[in-house]
């Protein structure tokens, strides 16, 4: 086990004086140089002010800026520089350096449906051969409750909820990749019990096809869609927009 910062690129690694430290920093540069990683887990912190800004995650972060090659043109795109939308992206470009492996993160479920994120997924869906996603819910800010009305909790002491994603690259992809999805609902102490009971194999996945232009990973009742797409757009009701009047710096322009 080795202590290092995996959005730091290797040779970005500072010279350590603390001889156990300057090992461990050592040994982490020569891995991260020289090993083909096959699998990347963890469960990476979500901080929505970013402090890693370094270049080369900037850089590969970017491909998430855009959905088959067209800009977002999102006026706020903020939530891609989240610390968790970043390692998401440092373990996709791992497992793309070596040909193939696992890539498994329990993170913020924001990026499941949320249209900023639409060039991430589907991002995701070129890369993977398969994605799993399991929606543990939990989302206070939502203040989510289960299909039955009862009260939702989350695994952990956050508002933010959560969500179990597998992502899976085959050394030599022959189809287009698979999304399946499922939901836990319900108390804490009942989604701990079916995480402990359950595996890939036992899990009741649903099928997803994630479609042009938000790429969603969530199921959709589409029954009624082609209806939908005879309506006229909003941006065509009213070609001219803007978000209106909000206030900034209020200390000093409005508190006083």
């Amino acid at each position: 086990v080795y202590l290092t910062n995996s959005l730091q690129p290797a040779h970005e690694i500072p010279r350590i004086d603390t001889p156990a430290l300057a090992h461990d920093a050592e040994e982490a540069k020569r891995i991260k140089m020289e090993y083909p990683i096959t699998v990347v887990m963890g469960n990476p912190p979500y901080s929505y002010e970013s402090k890693n800004t370094g270049e080369w995650i900037s850089t590969l972060i970017r491909d998430y800026y855009q959905v088959d090659g067209k800009s977002l043109d999102e006026r706020n795109p903020k939530g891609l520089q989240d610390d968790y939308v970043k390692f998401i992206r440092f373990g996709q470009w791992r497992i793309e350096q070596t040909g193939s492996g696992i890539l498994a993160f329990i993170t913020n479920h924001g990026y499941l449906d949320s249209p900023t994120f639409r060039g991430m997924r589907r991002s995701l869906m070129q890369t993977f051969s398969e994605i799993y996603i399991l929606n543990l819910h939990g989302n206070a800010k939502r203040k989510e409750i289960t299909p039955d009305g009862s009260s939702d909790e989350n695994v952990f002491d956050i508002q933010q909820g959560v969500t179990i994603g597998l992502f899976v690259k085959e050394n030599k992809r022959k189809r287009r990749g698979k999304i399946y999805y499922a939901d836990l609902w319900g108390s804490r102490i009942k989604k701990y019990e079916t995480l402990f009971n359950i595996d890939l194999s036992t899990t009741d996945w649903e099928d997803l096809t994630p479609q042009f232009p938000f790429y969603l990973f969530v199921p959709q009742d589409t029954n009624m869609i082609n209806e939908y797409k005879r309506g006229w757009r909003l941006t065509d009701i009213f070609p001219a927009n803007s978000v209106g009047f909000f206030t900034a710096r209020d200390k000093l322009a409005i508190r006083w």
